[in-house]
């Protein structure tokens, strides 16, 4: 849902360039400017500008003893290194796996991009780029295509074993649930974080339209922090079990 007006498109029409929610009716006179502009993805590189500005502030002045930024982006990258070190394989040695290379700048990237994103939707004048299907289906593709290469990548053509099953004459019955299965995991969890996110933006409209600016929608907005942070939580839990997924023996 777009907020009657969002600031960034705004300022973005005033110098002449197409960004308004109707993006796909504007397409037919604007071509493909239309959608580089459309809202979710203006809000989507400003969370991305965003973060790379944090990020050069808080790393300015790097100190052995960190405060400020430093202290902060310290705190992020060792709370999502350990979470990712605890849902994945990281055993050393021989015939050993050790994901934690492989996986956590991704997770990394997931963690701060979507958590920025969900908080951006609490601002009035912005909107949450996750409570757009565009957004959230492209990070699921991702996750899905970085796993199957993971799989490759350690099992090698073992890999496609798991998707025929133990048994021979049941590769029939397997192989179609398999494939289904997987194709469920696009659908849950870019469906998922976009629902929770558009159903927080609906809400937050439907009390400003209801009953004013003020009072009633704080605790739609204190809730909404809340579901910011688990929705983010769940997309790297889950991205994470099908990496651990993707790499283990299958029997």
């Amino acid at each position: 849902m777009e907020h009657p007006l969002l600031f960034l498109c705004y300022l973005l029409q005033l110098l002449g360039i197409p960004s308004g929610p109707h993006y796909y009716e504007e397409a037919s006179h604007y071509g493909i400017m239309a959608y580089i502009f459309a809202p979710h993805m203006v809000h989507s590189y400003f969370v991305c500008l965003l973060l790379i500005i944090l990020i050069k502030i808080g790393l300015k002045r790097r100190e052995f003893i960190p405060r400020g930024g430093q202290n902060f982006w310290e705190f992020v990258v060792e709370s999502t290194y350990n979470f990712t070190v605890e849902n994945v394989p990281h055993e050393e040695g021989p015939g050993k796996i050790n994901l934690v290379p492989y996986v956590f700048p991704l997770i990394m990237m997931f963690t701060v991009y979507i958590l920025f994103s969900n908080y951006l939707g609490l601002i009035p004048g912005f909107m949450c780029p996750t409570a757009n299907i565009n957004v959230t289906l492209g990070l699921t593709l991702i996750t899905i295509v970085y796993y199957h290469f993971l799989g490759l990548r350690f099992q090698g053509l073992r890999y496609f074993k798991q998707f025929l099953g133990p048994i021979p004459y049941l590769i029939p019955l397997i192989a179609p649930a398999e494939i289904f299965g997987h194709i469920g995991r696009i659908i849950s969890l870019s469906v998922r974080l976009f629902a929770n996110m558009m159903a927080k933006e609906l809400l937050i409209g439907i009390l400003l339209f209801l009953a004013g600016p003020f009072l009633a929608p704080l605790p739609i907005l204190l809730l909404g922090v809340l579901v910011a942070f688990i929705q983010m939580l769940i997309f790297i839990t889950l991205s994470l079990a099908y990496f651990a997924g993707a790499v283990e023996e299958h029997h």
